[in-house]
């Protein structure tokens, strides 16, 4: 009884181990680079969600806050407003607790110059235009912007005034 040959002979067995390995460290490397493209895909994504939750979360605080409490600092009180504002001009957004006149320019260079265009402005937007001009205005929280630029439009002053009081004072 004969058997048959052996199909390999002593030189191709090394080649076919080595081409069986830089299959697998090609397949290999192929994968981690496609499931690192997916995961940073989609912690991207997560952190946008993050952030857009992050102010709904603080617009919910500030529609659900009392506005019987007392607050104790008291600096918006000083704050002279516009008694009217033409359409055509531009208004002081440093009338908004936390603009100050960099952000405002900041926000003029994107085509904010209104308080009707900071009230229609999401918070989300304002929060990529502080990111864009860098660290030192990404500290700033203008979750509570596009609401008192609505009350500045309106005219409310008084409301307006109310709500920097708890803001400066920490109670929003």
């Amino acid at each position: 009884m004969n058997l048959p040959a052996f199909p390999f002979n002593s030189q191709s067995v090394p080649i076919a181990i080595t081409e069986i390995f830089l299959l697998l460290c090609f397949a290999s490397t192929l994968g981690w680079l496609l499931a690192k493209i997916i995961i940073k895909r989609r912690m991207h994504i997560l952190q946008a969600l993050i952030e857009e939750k992050k102010f709904e979360l603080a617009e919910l605080r500030m529609s659900m806050h009392n506005h019987n409490d007392q607050p104790v600092a008291t600096n918006a009180s000083k704050t002279v407003y516009p008694i009217t504002s033409p359409d055509h001009a531009p208004d002081d957004l440093k009338i908004i607790e936390g603009i100050g006149p960099k952000i405002e320019e900041l926000l003029n260079k994107e085509g904010i110059h209104t308080f009707e265009q900071l009230a229609e402005t999401s918070a989300i937007r304002i929060v990529g235009i502080l990111k864009k001009a860098g660290p030192r205005f990404q500290i700033h929280d203008p979750s509570s912007w596009p609401k008192q630029a609505g009350l500045a439009k309106d005219y409310k002053w008084e409301e307006l005034n109310q709500l920097k009081v708890l803001l400066i004072s920490g109670q929003k």
